[in-house]
C-alpha cells in the first residue's frame, strides 16, 4: 500500500509540472487570443482565462458585463452612483447572496458554452492539443 501511495504523489507531482496546452491553427481573429502555444486554463480555478480563449466574441458578449456589473453591485464597487441606480433598477432589489446566484447561474451557463465551444474547435481541427515534444 505505501508504494502505491508514493506512486500516486509521484503521478500528481508529475501531472501539476506538464501542463496540458493546445494551439490555434489560424488566428481566430480578435485582441486576446492568438496563434502560440499556451496553457489550457482550467475553468475551475480560473473561469475568465478559460471564457477569453473558448467563448465566442468574449469581448462583446453582454453577459460578461453583466455579472462583472452583479459583482460590483454585490461587493459594493460601483464607482459612479448614477450607473449603480440605474444597474439595480434593471436587476431589482436583491441580497448580496441573490446576486451571487445570480453571478454563478450566469458563469456556469457560459462555462456551458465555452466547453461546447472548446469541444467544436476540436472536432473541426481549428485547434490542437500540444504535447511536450511539439513545443
Amino acid at each position: 500500500m505505501e508504494q502505491l501511495g508514493r506512486t500516486t504523489n509521484t503521478y500528481i507531482r508529475l501531472n501539476e509540472m506538464n501542463k496540458v496546452c493546445f494551439k490555434y491553427k489560424s488566428h481566430p481573429g480578435d485582441f486576446f487570443r492568438n496563434v502560440e502555444i499556451n496553457v489550457l486554463p482550467d475553468p475551475d480555478n480560473n473561469l475568465e482565462d478559460f471564457l477569453i480563449w473558448f467563448l465566442d466574441n468574449y469581448q462583446s458578449d453582454s453577459r460578461i458585463t453583466y455579472i462583472d456589473d452583479l459583482s460590483k453591485l454585490a461587493d459594493d464597487e460601483f464607482v459612479d452612483e448614477n450607473d449603480k441606480q440605474i444597474f439595480e433598477k434593471k436587476v431589482g432589489n436583491k441580497t448580496k447572496n441573490e446576486l451571487l446566484i445570480e453571478i454563478k447561474e450566469v458563469e456556469n451557463e457560459l462555462k456551458t458554452e465555452a466547453y461546447r465551444n472548446f469541444y467544436n474547435l476540436l472536432l473541426s481541427n481549428k485547434i490542437k492539443i500540444v504535447v511536450d515534444n511539439e513545443k
